[in-house]
């Protein structure tokens, strides 16, 4: 029996060799015009649509495959006899495998291009979302070929056949689509938000709406999960319907490869990164997920040195992260001790020459974009969608409620202090010194726990705490808290309103002589 296959690509990424694998396996090649130079030009036999159905391209290419030719041989169920008979009648052809990938609407949508209406109206593809979701419908007879990636695929398949049987299984041709009605629902979606975003009396797109579709595509496999014996994988997440959480783009220069774990790490490094003083060289030190060290610097090397001498025990086999580029200096003082994952906006040359010298050291460049979207985490039987914790309200808003007036560097170390402590664990306290985390108290059940553990760990690595200021991420239930903090020499501290006993706070920290802030937002980070 005849076998045909349609193509009609504006990706040309592969199409050479998999037209030769249909050829050498006795397909016709039936095309468009575009697509048939290509093959053309592969020496690749083809047959044109128009010569096929009769009629030629109408309206400048806007109507092509539009013809019953093409869809009754798409369509046509092969296991009904009266469809048989009238593709017979009619002299129409089975098509037993469309080739089809869209007109590059997604690849503009985010450029400059997207600016002119007009443009990206003759990017609306119409006649291949129309082919290849018939041939998605009819997969049992029709293979739909909507993606680059499979064609190695489809060509090892046939490769493996030498007989008449079908080459494809019927779980391949689920699988491919799955990934055609997926792709088109992003597609159709992304191309109702850009015209809905043109129309000045639209409806305001709604950030949580009812309904909404998600696409998940495999990015890598990761070394492995959260524990060796777990295995993984990453995926990037798109969402035509709602705003996905997302931000800096990166690449990784060197290091082996990422596991689950690096991957929440790098997320937590990168959600510090973008809340560290821009105006000052910062540095921070994060373990399982925690900022162990956080310092600002005359130079670069000079705040790495800090940011280590927060916690030494803890930052050995950190996450380093920056907000300058990596000079040599820097460099050097980063391999003085293990590090698995440095985060930087760049690197010099010969930074990158002395971090490369580490196979495991992981080295990671990061763009300046800021974190936007909603974020999405499951959990048993649902999934989670809010907000990112990006908007924090700064030290300047916050309102202070006990007569003592801060001196200009407490302020600065206690606006520092409240933009580290929505990055630890809660219940967090944060003590800061100097532009120097000094104290961190994460993750305990209650939060004079926490002021206790942050207490302890700063006396046990020998920092001052006479003239510390304190953060807490939220309100304290009791004025326990605050009375500890001011008997170590705390002088300032910044902490949500809201607990029943505010009142009590205020006035234990106001016989204690410290500086009590109430901000209006609160950081949880669980």
């Amino acid at each position: 029996m005849k076998k045909v296959a349609l193509l009609s690509v504006s990706d040309r990424t592969g199409l050479s060799e998999l037209a030769k694998a249909l050829h050498k396996r006795g397909y016709t090649l039936l095309a468009t015009s575009g697509t048939g130079k290509a093959l053309e030009e592969a020496k690749v036999p083809w047959t044109s649509v128009e010569s096929y159905t009769g009629l030629a391209e109408l309206l400048d290419g806007r109507v092509k495959t539009l013809h019953p030719k093409i869809h009754g041989g798409i369509l046509a169920r092969r296991d009904q006899p009266h469809h048989l008979q009238q593709m017979q009648s009619a002299e129409i052809d089975g098509i037993d495998l469309v080739v089809v990938n869209l007109y590059p609407f997604l690849k503009y949508v985010n450029s400059d291009k997207a600016s002119n209406p007009e443009e990206m109206t003759e990017l609306v593809d119409v006649g291949g979302p129309t082919m290849i979701r018939a041939a998605a419908k009819n997969h049992r007879f029709v293979l739909p070929l909507i993606d680059p990636v499979d064609y190695s695929r489809v060509i090892e398949c046939l490769e493996k056949t030498t007989d008449h049987a079908d080459p494809f299984s019927l779980e391949f041709r689920r699988e491919l689509a799955a990934k055609v009605f997926s792709t088109l629902s992003e597609y159709d979606g992304t191309i109702g938000r850009y015209f809905a975003g043109l129309a000045p009396d639209a409806p305001r797109q709604v950030k949580f709406p009812e309904r909404c579709s998600l696409t998940l595509e495999k990015s890598a496999e990761l070394r492995y999960g959260e524990n060796p014996h777990q295995e993984a994988a990453v995926y990037t997440a798109r969402s035509p319907t709602i705003s996905l959480f997302g931000g800096p783009s990166w690449k990784q220069l060197g290091g082996k490869e990422l596991s689950y774990n690096n991957m929440l790490d790098f997320d937590a490094g990168v959600r510090l990164l973008a809340d560290l003083p821009q105006d000052r060289i910062s540095v921070a030190i994060l373990k399982h997920l925690n900022p162990c060290g956080v310092a600002t610097g005359q130079t670069l090397k000079h705040a790495i040195e800090r940011a280590k001498d927060c916690d030494p025990r803890s930052h050995f086999g950190g996450i380093v992260v920056m907000n300058r580029q990596v000079d040599k200096e820097s460099a050097e003082e980063i391999r003085g001790d293990f590090a698995e994952i440095v985060i930087a906006p760049s690197y010099a040359p010969d930074a990158l020459e002395v971090l490369k010298t580490s196979k495991n050291l992981r080295v990671i460049e990061l763009s300046r974009e800021a974190l936007h979207g909603l974020e999405l985490r499951t959990v048993a039987g649902a999934v989670l969608v809010q907000e990112p914790d990006v908007e924090r309200s700064r030290i300047a808003h916050a309102k202070l409620v006990t007569p003592r007036v801060p001196t200009d560097d407490e302020l600065a170390d206690l606006e520092l202090a409240w933009r580290v402590c929505g990055h630890v664990k809660s219940n967090a306290i944060v003590l800061v010194r100097d532009g120097l985390l000094v104290g961190v108290g994460a993750g305990q059940m209650s939060r004079i726990d926490s002021v206790e553990l942050a207490l302890k760990k700063a006396k046990s690595h020998g920092h001052l705490l006479n003239g510390a200021v304190a953060a807490s991420d939220a309100f304290f239930p009791f004025p326990d808290s605050v009375e500890t903090l001011a008997d170590e020499g705390i002088t300032c501290v910044v902490s949500p309103a809201g607990a029943r006993r505010d009142e009590d706070v205020k006035n234990a920290a106001a016989h204690k002589n410290v500086s009590l802030f109430f901000a209006a937002d609160r950081h949880f980070r669980h």
